[in-house]
């Protein structure tokens, strides 16, 4: 609810959350996993000579699971940047997610923090995502459904998607969430699996048709543009 202008109820994922936020063993001080990552991340770049004020810029990044991790802890620090907090005093004024197969990680009224965040132009998020991947999904069905503790159909994507396709270039949008149904492969499960995998990620950045992409050249408020985004 902190630096809430939604009205509404905003809720992330419960598992990813906790990840964060839950004390972790080992720490002196008994922080949290999210402020331990902030304080080393600041401290870089209040102190070491090669990084303190030299423009550099902040990236998080991640895979599926990690994928999630770095949209809600990009999403934390453009909101204490937002609220001015001492904890993210010295890092850039935008932070930039960059996630591959990442999960929805939260509900539409989260979604409206995020762009919030956007519009201020402190947050930003690429999300790279192949076509027949269900892990980005949405609206997912019975009997897969039963694997989660929530309901599917009240969580969406935020940023710019970059969606991979198996054999063509890429498409370029804005959120764009994708329901369960339009990603698996109902014949060939397997192949669905293969989909999410790094492999098949790297495979597909690679290919001829994205590596001549006019995208590829572009700065990330470049893609924003290009995207129609709101923000």
């Amino acid at each position: 609810s902190e630096g809430n202008i939604s009205g509404g109820k905003p809720g992330t994922h419960a598992g990813f959350t906790k990840y964060l936020v839950d004390e972790k063993m080992g720490d002196q001080d008994g922080r949290k996993c999210l402020d331990r990552i902030l304080a080393c991340v600041n401290n870089e770049f209040e102190t070491n000579k090669d990084v303190a004020g030299k423009d550099f810029s902040l990236y998080v990044t991640g895979h599926s699971l990690g994928g999630g991790l770095a949209n809600l802890f990009a999403f934390r620090v453009a909101q204490l940047k937002d609220m001015n907090h001492e904890s993210v005093k010295f890092l850039p004024d935008k932070v930039t997610a960059l996630t591959f197969a990442a999960p929805v990680a939260g509900n539409h009224d989260y979604n409206k923090e995020f762009q919030s965040l956007e519009k201020k132009g402190i947050l930003r998020h690429i999300r790279v995502a192949n076509e027949g991947d269900v892990v980005p999904t949405n609206e997912i069905p019975l009997p897969f459904s039963l694997a989660l503790a929530g309901n599917s159909h009240e969580y969406t994507q935020n940023g710019v998607n970059l969606h991979l396709f198996p054999d063509k270039e890429l498409a370029v949008d804005y959120r764009n969430t994708k329901p369960f149904s339009s990603q698996f492969f109902y014949l060939n499960p397997m192949k669905s699996a293969e989909t999410h995998f790094v492999a098949e990620y790297t495979r597909r950045v690679e290919l001829p048709a994205n590596k001549n992409s006019s995208c590829y050249q572009k700065t990330v408020e470049e893609i924003y543009a290009h995207a129609g985004s709101p923000c």
